[in-house]
């Protein structure tokens, strides 16, 4: 019991010495990503979208956002693609940032799982992201329920990292703030797909995808987003 209490204390004490003694944070003004998404991305053309007024209102007020909704050219729906991507940069207030698993529970939606997905890059780099399978139930104008599915993919953007886990950015930014005297200016791309294999075109505006079919379609996607306006992707270009 005391030689717990003594490595308690010991590791108080280290904490102190280190938060006294170590260097003012720098870093943190320059974010690791462009503050726009591209209009072009590989075979996608991106439409601007407004943040809805609900983001608006639970982030902060310098929060940066950017949307674009994305899809393949051609006038017919039986081989278009959709998809909407999310660009959110912290500023001074780091509620900017969180797990975005807390705002898809709040919108209706239930995750039934989630995977670590690999994005390897023309350079040869990797983006590790996270992929969310998500559905909800959608009340259509005939009073019928129609359950939607998507896979909802995102990852964390640092300084000069990136992450796809909340507690990995975290533990990254404890890491950073001590051991290189870097406070990162994090920010959060998402990209977001329905699953359409139980629609038709007609009624859904873009062809038939299976899971499969959609997870590799967004994954094309950010192949050619990322390096876009991802900082440490463009300079291993």
């Amino acid at each position: 019991m005391i030689a717990r209490a003594f490595i308690l204390l010991l590791l108080c004490g280290m904490t102190l010495l280190l938060c006294q003694f170590s260097p003012q944070p720098k870093g943190g003004e320059a974010a690791g990503v462009l503050e726009e998404l591209p209009m072009v991305a590989g075979g996608f053309v991106g439409e601007s979208e407004d943040p809805s007024a609900r983001e608006r209102d639970l982030l902060p007020a310098d929060t940066i956002i950017k949307k674009r909704k994305y899809h393949t050219p051609g006038r017919s729906i039986e081989t278009r693609d959709i998809a909407h991507a999310s660009l959110v940069i912290a500023g001074n207030d780091t509620r900017s940032i969180h797990r975005p698993e807390v705002c898809l529970d709040g919108q209706g939606w239930t995750i039934t799982s989630s995977t670590v997905r690999e994005v390897k890059m023309i350079s040869g780099a990797v983006l590790r992201v996270r992929d969310l399978a998500i559905q909800r139930e959608e009340l259509r104008p005939d009073r019928s329920k129609l359950l939607l599915h998507a896979h909802y993919i995102y990852w964390f953007v640092g300084s000069d990292i990136s992450t796809p886990s909340n507690l990995e950015r975290q533990l990254l930014s404890f890491r950073d703030s001590v051991l290189r005297n870097v406070n990162h200016r994090w920010a959060y791309p998402s990209v977001m797909a329905f699953v359409t294999d139980n629609l038709t075109p007609q009624q859904w505006g873009e062809r038939r995808r299976d899971d499969e079919e959609t997870v590799k379609m967004i994954l094309s996607l950010i192949h050619s987003l990322a390096p876009k306006f991802q900082k440490t992707l463009m300079q291993s270009l």
